[in-house]
Order: structure tokens, then C-alpha cells, then sequence
């Protein structure tokens, strides 16, 4: 599995940032993705690693490096 921490994939037409991977529930792992606003606010989502393997797959914009 590559490592997507620090890219930017897009969902809906807004950016998001992987900004952490973590191991829940004792049996998968979680990706938080983060949306910052100009004004400062943000939004985030936690999505499992098959999930967000989709969003890539399906063709959405992918920024940074990934490895």
C-alpha cells in the first residue's frame, strides 16, 4: 500500500489533505483527511484504507508525492 500522507486528492471539487493514518478498531486503517477554508475553518472525514484507494482509482486528482 502506498503512503498518501501530505497529498491532496480532490472529492467534489474541494481539496483534501491526508493529514494522518491511524489503526482503529483493532483491524483496519483509517485515513483523516482535512479541508481548510480561507477563513480559517476546517472540515475533516475519516476514511478506511479501501476507500480512499477508490477515490484514487476512480480517477481523482492526486498532488504531492506519493510512495
Amino acid at each position: 500500500m502506498s503512503e498518501y500522507i501530505g497529498s491532496t486528492v480532490n472529492i467534489n471539487n474541494e481539496e483534501w489533505r491526508v493529514a494522518q493514518k491511524t489503526f482503529k478498531y483493532g483491524r483496519e486503517w483509517q485515513y483523516t483527511l482535512s479541508h481548510e477554508k480561507v477563513d480559517g475553518t476546517y472540515k475533516s472525514m475519516n476514511l478506511n484504507e479501501n476507500a480512499l484507494e477508490n477515490i484514487v482509482k476512480s480517477g481523482s486528482k492526486v498532488v504531492g508525492e506519493i510512495k
